[in-house]
């Protein structure tokens, strides 16, 4: 698995980022966070849920519903954001720290 990589999510293929750092990869789980479609989302903070283009649909990243899901549910990788890492990375401080 890679940070900042997006992939399917178990049988329904909802998609998640991952967010935890590559030096964790020997363990079973992988934090992420879930995309959800910019149309389905009634309220966005801008720097806690940044916007994305997947295959052409505009994606909120949901960042406070960030969990932890087991490898053997994570698909292949279908997008690389790693050139957002400064945004993704702000977000989840702003989570955690506030700022």
């Amino acid at each position: 698995m890679t940070r900042f990589h997006v992939h399917r999510i178990g049988n329904d293929g909802s998609l998640a980022l991952d967010v935890q750092s590559n030096l964790l990869d020997a363990l079973t789980t992988r934090v992420v966070v879930p995309f959800a479609p910019i149309g389905d989302v009634a309220t966005l903070v801008p720097r806690l849920n940044p916007r994305v283009v997947i295959d052409g649909e505009t994606f909120a990243m949901l960042t406070q519903f960030i969990t932890t899901v087991s490898i053997s549910a994570i698909g292949p990788s279908i997008a690389d954001l790693s050139t957002r890492a400064d945004e993704i990375t702000a977000a989840t401080d702003f989570l955690f720290q506030g700022f």
